[in-house]
């Protein structure tokens, strides 16, 4: 084996870095890295749009979202598909409580990868170290499917999500859509092309 030089072994790890803009009364968007969430306040819960990368991303995440809005839990977490950089902080938002809300093709590779109850011994993470409960007792992992538009408002504030058929970037995308403020939220659907760059034709329906 190679031995790993000194530079490697000491090297210090940047702290994941969090910004928060908001982009209407009670809508974030949660960035500063390479990755985006959007946190949306309802009258008695917080809705975060995506887990992207990893667990230290979502708990930087989660502890920016609880200081801009302490006095509420998040109570779902929406994730637009299963590649790994949308979904690898999803773990780290169920050990908080959330329920996961994507379409049924993600849900069923999260039943029987990602929260298959066995143990996490490489690299624990606080649902396998702290909510022991879904690999002791095998408790389903709370998530709800999103075949169809799905709701979720509390009579004031409305958020839509709407399974997108037929894309070629992965099976079973979702995006989400709040009405009210018109903003919706894409996960690998659209980039913005560069600066003065041609615009890129729209794919063929």
């Amino acid at each position: 084996a190679m031995p790993v030089p000194d530079a490697v072994r000491t090297a210090a790890v940047p702290p994941t870095r969090v910004e928060t803009q908001q982009l209407a009364p009670g809508v974030w968007l949660v960035g500063g890295g390479s990755h985006n969430s959007v946190a949306v306040e309802f009258k008695d819960f917080i809705t975060v749009i995506e887990a992207p990368l990893d667990e230290e991303r979502s708990l930087a995440v989660i502890d920016a979202v609880t200081k801009l809005v302490p006095s509420k839990a998040i109570r779902y977490v929406v994730n637009t598909h299963h590649h790994f950089d949308h979904s690898g902080g999803l773990r780290t938002y169920v050990s908080q409580g959330a329920i996961v809300l994507a379409t049924p093709a993600n849900l069923e590779l999260y039943r029987t990868v990602m929260f298959y109850p066995i143990p996490r011994t490489l690299q624990p993470d606080r649902l396998a170290t702290f909510s022991p409960m879904f690999t002791v007792s095998r408790r389903p992992v709370p998530m709800e499917p999103v075949n169809r538009a799905y709701v979720i408002s509390d009579g004031a504030r409305t958020l839509e999500l709407h399974p997108v058929a037929g894309n070629p970037h992965a099976v079973g995308m979702l995006m989400a859509y709040l009405p009210a403020e018109k903003i919706l939220v894409n996960g690998d659907l659209y980039g913005p092309p560069a600066p003065n760059a041609p615009v890129a034709p729209p794919n063929p329906a």
